[in-house]
């Protein structure tokens, strides 16, 4: 309490006039972790658009210039208590997006740093500012990359990964925090759309030059969801706040796709040969290097997950939005566009 109260005696401190003109307009009052991120820079964006004031916690002093008009900058990342603190002091939702996602770039130990420790990190500031909503974002890896049963929310968490394995115990840590600090999970798949396009152009140019290998029978079941959608899931649970309380939800576009089906998708609209031969997945990894794929896409392309998306869309009204063949005909426009000046 001290440091509350030393805190509001500095009246020329701009960050508090901020906040004391924030509560005047009773404006809801949103904090973004990861808000210099791909995912976070578009939510930014659709808080600012619903006349949200949004407070931005980037790393970097020069990442400023990259937010929208009328963010309010926070410089640290998510192990530093004190810009964590100053940023959730009297704010009303938490949007935790910051994260080590992959493991081809990212050692065990700072998966684990910033995914776990950081979480309770965040936690222990929206406690202590009194937030009265965290958003966290997830991943389906905690249920492991190879599953037969159809997944739900109530299915057994078996991470395969370090990565999923670090968000299982970040999804923990949100949990403990619930009695004083309501919160949403939120599982995504893999997301694909405008600023996720690398991974799918090395896809395509592989397929241009007749390189790609269905991974075994090619009929293992891909989860993905569109960065569109995956924003409306976002914002969902501050619109449904009393519902979505302390739930936890699946999110993906609702359909289930076999690697076939993607790779011939994609060749049709390339208009190149559709993908024939077969390799086993110990063969791919032999030779995904050459075809540029790190080892974070090639669990993608050999996971097999069917998820469940009827809770978040019966409680919450999620309602997918862009179809597959159409998200996946902007891919490869993209595509096209780049590399066929």
């Amino acid at each position: 309490m001290k440091r509350q109260k030393d805190s509001t005696k500095d009246s020329n401190d701009p960050k508090q006039s901020e906040a004391k003109e924030e509560q005047t307009l009773k404006r809801e009052i949103d904090v973004v972790t990861g808000a210099n991120g791909k995912v976070g820079r578009e939510l930014v964006k659709a808080l600012i658009k619903k006349g949200d004031v949004v407070r931005a916690v980037v790393r970097e002093k020069s990442q400023i210039v990259e937010l929208p008009n009328g963010v309010i900058p926070y410089i640290g990342d998510i192990s530093q208590q004190r810009v964590l603190d100053d940023a959730c002091q009297g704010a009303d939702n938490v949007f935790h997006l910051a994260a080590a996602v992959s493991e081809y770039r990212y050692k065990t130990e700072e998966l684990m740093k910033s995914n776990v420790i950081g979480t309770r990190n965040v936690l222990d500031a929206a406690e202590k500012g009194g937030v009265k909503h965290v958003i966290f974002t997830s991943t389906v890896d905690v249920y492991g990359r190879k599953r037969r049963d159809v997944l739900t929310e109530e299915s057994e968490l078996r991470p395969s990964d370090k990565y999923g394995y670090s968000k299982m115990l970040a999804e923990n840590i949100v949990k403990e925090y619930s009695n004083t600090v309501p919160h949403t999970i939120l599982r995504l798949a893999t997301i694909y759309g405008p600023g996720f396009e690398g991974p799918y152009f090395k896809v395509f140019k592989a397929l241009q030059e007749n390189k790609v290998y269905l991974i075994g029978n090619g009929q293992n079941h891909l989860a993905l969801v569109h960065i569109y959608d995956a924003l409306q899931a976002l914002i969902l649970p501050r619109v449904f706040e009393n519902i979505s309380k302390n739930k936890t939800y699946n999110v993906t576009d609702g359909n289930s796709y076999t690697q076939e089906l993607l790779f011939n998708m994609a060749a049709d609209m390339l208009n190149v040969p559709r993908p024939k031969k077969h390799a086993s997945e110990f063969i791919v990894k032999l030779i995904a290097k050459s075809r540029g794929l790190d080892t974070d896409e090639l669990r993608f392309l050999t996971s097999n997950r069917i998820i469940d998306i009827s809770k978040i869309k019966n409680e919450l009204n999620y309602r997918p939005m862009v179809e597959m063949r159409i998200g996946m005909g902007e891919l490869v426009s993209a595509y096209l566009k780049k590399h066929h000046k």
